[in-house]
């Protein structure tokens, strides 16, 4: 509350200044609207000369029985009250004063703030009455005061031990994750050993017979006057064969080829994927058109190289609709990482492409998109093929627009590096 002084001349009055105005100091319109008890006094008994309404409400009586009376007979027993007045009146200094609920004999336990009234002019100011707040402090506020300190003291606490929850969940998910890719691992594993055992046993039961294919080709291949076509295909259907024999023998573990990396024409290697193909491409009614350099060359085992080819050329074929395009390319690049030549091979179609999803998983063993026809060990083997011949595999594809399909590019050294190859194979 801050202190009115009588201003030299009138035309100098301060808006908290005590003046009389139709018999009530100006501010006591702002003092009505405090929502805490006050009251001001005047004199050395400490006359009542105004209340605002939250002391009535508090006293429990009107304005009218309470101007004009001592203080002491509004609140009787304030003794600590009464002599806090009278100290603020003599000395004209504001002072505080909060009773102790172990000290004290009554409830509600009060705290008080007083503050003198100055008037005169400057210099010669002197003290003519007090203005009282009063602060209600019970036993229950103290008690909620103490409640509510420990419930934020609890919510600081709750929301320290749900940053832990939620950092121990977090953990816990990574090592849920982490599990499930585990278990999903051994199982893939599993699911290979068991593949690969039956695919011995296959090999084991097919190499016998294969053998007898093989000498009854080659009888009629030395047949006379054979027609040149007929010859052709011959010559076609064993090289077919000796190559299923050497995947038999692979598989059945006979046959470690550590010599066979040689030079290959990539012509060589296109045409014969897509004679050997020629059936499946003129029933779907697609377009294959290659594009090769004649006097390119390419590293790896032929064979290998040529089931990786056909692999990719018979997905196409199943991608693209009637009437589809597929473009074989062969061409040299240069490795950017160490400036080793090498050759792109990419078969691209104009297919129904695939999602993002599908291309994360379509090198997986067992993952297919062609439901039970599809064994998902096609692009798996390719990749494992690629690989093996010191090459890479890659993939880029789009379901949607004009430019809906799918490339695969495959990179294998050049022919400069055969004897770099053969010699660290042999090592």
């Amino acid at each position: 509350m801050g202190i009115a002084q009588r201003p030299q001349n009138a035309d100098e009055r301060l808006d908290g200044e005590v003046v009389e105005t139709r018999g009530q100091p100006r501010f006591y319109g702002i003092l009505d609207c405090a929502p805490l008890p006050m009251a001001v006094m005047e004199g050395p008994s400490q006359i009542v000369s105004y209340v605002n309404p939250a002391l009535c409400y508090l006293a429990g009586k009107s304005r009218v029985e309470m101007i004009g009376k001592s203080f002491a007979e509004i609140l009787p027993g304030g003794d600590e009250c009464l002599l806090l007045l009278d100290r603020v009146y003599r000395s004209g200094k504001a002072e505080s004063h909060a009773e102790q609920e172990g000290s004290a004999t009554r409830s509600p336990y009060w705290s008080y703030d007083a503050w003198p009234v100055m008037v005169g002019l400057a210099g010669e100011d002197r003290p003519t009455g007090v203005i009282i707040q009063l602060t209600e402090t019970t036993p229950f506020h103290l008690r909620a005061t103490a409640m509510n300190e420990a419930l934020l003291v609890s919510a600081v606490r709750h929301h320290e031990l749900m940053e832990v929850a939620e950092t121990l969940n977090t953990k816990l998910q990574v090592e849920m994750r982490d599990r499930k890719q585990t278990q999903q691992a051994l199982l893939r594993s599993e699911l290979l050993a068991s593949a690969g055992r039956m695919a011995a046993s296959i090999a084991h039961e097919i190499n016998n017979p294969l053998e007898a294919v093989i000498n009854t080709l080659y009888l009629a291949r030395s047949t006379d006057h054979l027609p040149d076509s007929a010859r052709e295909y011959l010559e076609i259907a064993d090289g077919e064969l000796m190559r299923i024999a050497h995947i038999a023998r692979q598989t059945l573990g006979f046959y470690r080829e550590f010599s066979a990396a040689t030079s290959n024409s990539v012509t060589s290697l296109l045409d014969s994927v897509v004679n050997l193909l020629q059936a499946k491409i003129r029933s779907s009614g697609a377009a294959v058109e290659q594009r090769c350099d004649l006097q390119l060359q390419v590293i790896g085992a032929a064979g290998e190289l040529r089931q990786v080819l056909a692999n990719l050329l018979a997905n196409s074929l199943d991608a693209v609709s009637e009437n589809g395009r597929i473009i074989l390319r062969a061409s040299a690049s240069v490795d950017p990482n160490n400036g080793r030549r090498r050759v792109r091979i990419t078969v691209a179609d104009n297919g129904h492409g695939m999602e993002t999803t599908t291309i994360n998983e379509i090198f997986e063993p067992f993952f297919t998109t062609k439901a039970s026809v599809g064994t998902g060990l096609g692009l798996w083997v390719s990749k494992q093929l690629v690989e093996k011949n010191s090459g890479s595999i890659h993939v880029r594809s789009n379901p949607h627009g004009d430019r809906r399909g799918t490339t695969f590019s495959v990179v294998f050294p050049r022919e400069a590096e055969v004897s770099e190859v053969t010699s660290r194979k042999a090592q």
